[in-house]
């Protein structure tokens, strides 16, 4: 096997058997050629042992014995060590600010994941305190990543109290900002879609209608496809109907439904399901 295909189907397979994916990655290590290729799969030992598993110690254990690998790459390693560390209650100890950052960002990721909500809030906004403007692009990603996964984690949860909403929303916000800088407009397109959907979750209906109408506006202005206008139609019938504007909502929810004939069919069962909850919501 390739260190590409055994990257993929790591990433494929974490979410349905994260614990199956983890006995799998020392593999991996014999697989690396490059330091780039170390670097991935650093990121992937980190989320898998640390968001999904919670396993600070074998995750650290993993990436030590990539470090002494040939070829690595220091800094990536040095960087997931950092942030299981830290979930683990030690400092970063990381000279370069922006590890530091970037390690942190990890450690939030991390923590949410493990339902330790309060700590990861405590983790993300030192990530931002270090950002500045964030004008290094791979600094601005990493938190533009993390705000968005932060975001959709929470905005899942049913037992969400007020600073895991209060996180919810600084995270969406973060992503916004922070892909304003890293990304292209589809991914500040989706990150106005992501903001939309976590202010209507927070009961912040009006301002949630204004970043849909965002989302909208970046669509249109860059010849969107239907996949991301119906999700912005989507999002607006939300925060209308959150709102109790009944007209908006059932009209936004009639151009989102005229989207579906566009959308290719790898995607389209995506876009049903989301049709079918949106129709839930509005009866």
């Amino acid at each position: 096997m390739s260190f590409e295909d055994f990257l993929r189907d790591g990433w494929d397979g974490h979410t349905r058997d994260a614990a199956a994916v983890a006995t799998r990655l020392p593999d991996g290590l014999a697989l690396v050629t490059t330091p780039a290729e170390a670097a991935q799969l650093a990121t992937l030992v980190a989320h898998v042992y640390g968001e999904h598993l919670g396993r600070w110690s074998d995750g650290i254990a993993l990436l030590e014995a990539l470090g002494r690998h040939e070829p690595t790459d220091a800094a990536a390693v040095a960087r997931g060590v950092a942030a299981l560390r830290y979930c683990k209650g030690e400092p970063v100890a990381l000279a370069d600010p922006a590890d530091r950052l970037r390690a942190l960002a990890t450690a939030a990721s991390a923590l949410c994941g493990q339902r330790r909500v309060d700590d990861a809030a405590v983790a993300f906004r030192a990530a931002l305190a270090l950002a500045g403007d964030a004008a290094d692009p791979t600094v601005a990603r990493a938190l533009a990543v993390t705000g968005n996964n932060l975001a959709c984690a929470l905005e899942e949860r049913t037992d969400r109290d007020a600073a895991g909403t209060e996180l919810m929303v600084d995270a969406a916000r973060a992503a916004r900002r922070f892909w304003a800088v890293a990304g292209g407009w589809l991914q500040v397109e989706r990150a106005e879609y992501r903001l939309a959907r976590s202010l209507t979750h927070a009961g912040r209906a009006a301002e949630a209608a204004e970043h849909a109408r965002a989302c909208l506006a970046l669509c249109e202005a860059n010849g969107a496809d239907a996949f991301e206008r119906f999700f912005g139609w989507e999002a607006l019938a939300l925060a209308s109907h959150a709102a109790g504007d009944t007209t908006t909502a059932h009209d936004a929810r009639a151009r989102a439904a005229a989207c579906l004939a566009d959308v290719p069919a790898d995607l389209a069962g995506l876009c049903r399901d989301g049709l079918a909850g949106l129709d839930r919501t509005l009866a």
